[in-house]
């Protein structure tokens, strides 16, 4: 088993976290799973997840894909580590709905380039 800490494990793990919770809310309104506890808590924790993975990659690795915001993305998961209780519903509404897919296409291509994990 591939350490956790190879950079190409976490852009594994922020792919699948992304892929994941694309698919699961698929089909649902952004009221029906703000709305529903344990869809929004899900959402919240592949948000938190990608943040941290996305946290640990080494900067000449995010500096690949310059486009993608990692200052904010690394930075949404200390609010909903720390600001639990003023996560605007709107704001993640906006990252599932744009910023995950937005994202998804930069992680794929930085895994293309960094290997499967079995480094």
């Amino acid at each position: 088993m591939a350490s956790a800490k190879l950079p190409s494990v976490r852009l594994q793990h922020m792919l699948d976290e992304i892929d994941a919770v694309l698919a699961a809310t698929k089909g649902f309104s952004a009221e029906e799973i703000m709305g529903d506890y344990l869809k929004r808590r899900a959402v919240e924790r592949a948000i938190q997840i990608i943040s941290e993975a996305a946290k640990e990659l080494p900067a000449n690795i995010r500096a690949e894909e310059p486009d993608m915001p990692w200052a904010n993305i690394i930075a949404v998961g200390n609010y909903l580590r720390h600001e639990y209780y003023r996560i605007k519903v709107d704001i993640m509404q906006q990252i599932l709905a744009e910023r995950l897919p937005q994202l998804r296409p930069a992680v794929a291509r930085l895994l293309q380039r960094h290997g499967s994990g079995a480094e």
